[in-house]
């Protein structure tokens, strides 16, 4: 029990570190840059005297709770991408028999010393979750993720919702006006700035980590 957390740190940490290494290092860095600041906007929206503005501050908890599935949904999405399937990684190979053994087999007859075996470790807790060796079949998985995964394809009627609730959140932040808000139309102007750069950034952030799929 006492080591859980050191245990649980060196987790995160190799999990962190081939995020970093990993070609959607962009795109997470984009989606968690600009899907985090909205969650404090309404975190922060608390502590404002809304003077019935409830509209504009129920617009901010509705986006903050969409900002964490655009979170999750990336962290998912990249994982999924980037994930090789063990019938596809020889990393962990039996190197090929020597000349010698060879030349031993052949005069013993034994056959099985002049075929390698394959053997995969399935013991490696991070199994190249964010390491990828094969441009084709990467392009592939990205293919079935986006277009088969039932996971994405609900991600993907959300993120539609996201945008619609971004374009009615300038019309909320008019009303925080309209009734003195008392600092709410800033904030829902703020995470309006946010979602918007997310909406263009995250798109191209996101293609440019595919095209750097090997």
């Amino acid at each position: 029990v006492v080591t859980l957390p050191c245990k649980a740190c060196g987790v995160v940490c190799e999990g962190v570190s081939k995020a970093l290494r990993s070609p959607f290092c962009l795109y997470l860095t984009v989606t968690l840059g600009l899907n985090i600041p909205p969650v404090i906007f309404a975190v922060e929206a608390f502590t404002i005297n809304d003077d019935g503005c409830s509209l504009a501050l129920n617009w901010l908890i509705v986006n903050a709770f969409l900002c964490v599935v655009n979170i999750a949904a990336a962290v998912y999405i990249s994982g999924k991408i980037a994930y090789v399937p063990a019938n596809e990684t020889n990393n962990d190979a039996t190197p090929p028999p020597t000349t010698s053994d060879i030349e031993v087999a052949a005069v013993d007859g034994d056959k099985t010393k002049m075929e390698p075996k394959q053997t995969i470790n399935k013991n490696t807790m991070w199994p190249t979750l964010f390491e990828s060796n094969n441009r084709a079949k990467s392009f592939s998985r990205v293919r079935d993720v986006l277009c088969h995964d039932p996971i994405v394809a609900i991600y993907i009627v959300i993120g539609i919702g996201y945008i619609v609730w971004q374009t009615m959140g300038v019309g909320r932040m008019n009303q925080a006006e309209d009734c003195g808000g008392g600092g709410l139309e800033e904030l829902i102007s703020e995470a309006l700035m946010f979602g918007f750069l997310f909406i263009s950034l995250g798109a191209i952030s996101f293609s440019c980590s595919v095209c750097c799929l090997r």
